[in-house]
């Protein structure tokens, strides 16, 4: 009986440790797509800094990840575009007397995704995200809500980028 119930433990391991595999996204994308450029953002709120500090961390993204190289737009397979559409500040938290305790900062960005090879949008959509700051509202808690804000948009665009597929 021992040597009936040998061969098939034998393949039992062997299908589980080959279904066990490395993985990662870059096996996911077709394998034309191997560069990405990143063209400073365009911004419709004139907030000083923000669509450089955007395009930056877009670009930090992606050169962090690795699974794209970044280029400029005329060796680009993909390029990821994008305008700055608005930053407001609305009440997160109150007091029993309605004073403003907390507010959260909006960055809301329009982001496109083109494929250059094929020649057609992969994916286009306004992503907005928050940052916090206290109630007084301070310039430097805003620009530091504002950068928060920043840094969870190029997660979006990542995730995005790479989620597509």
């Amino acid at each position: 009986m021992d040597y009936k119930i040998r061969p098939l433990l034998f393949l039992t391991v062997i299908l589980l440790f080959s279904s066990c595999g490395y993985y990662s996204f870059k096996g996911a994308l077709p394998s034309y797509i191997k560069k990405v450029a990143v063209p400073l953002f365009d911004d419709n709120t004139a907030y000083p800094g923000v669509r450089e500090d955007l395009t930056n961390k877009v670009v930090d993204a992606f050169v962090e990840d690795n699974t794209l190289k970044i280029t400029n737009e005329n060796n680009a397979d993909i390029i990821i575009s994008g305008t700055i559409m608005s930053i407001s500040q609305r009440a997160a938290a109150l007091t029993k007397d309605e004073d403003v305790t907390e507010f959260q900062v909006y960055v809301n960005v329009r982001v496109k995704c083109e494929d250059i090879k094929q020649n057609k949008t992969l994916w286009q959509k306004t992503i907005s995200q928050f940052g916090t700051m206290s109630g007084a509202g301070l310039q430097d808690e805003r620009d530091q809500a504002i950068a928060e804000a920043i840094e969870k948009i190029a997660e979006d665009i990542i995730n995005n980028t790479l989620g597509y597929w």
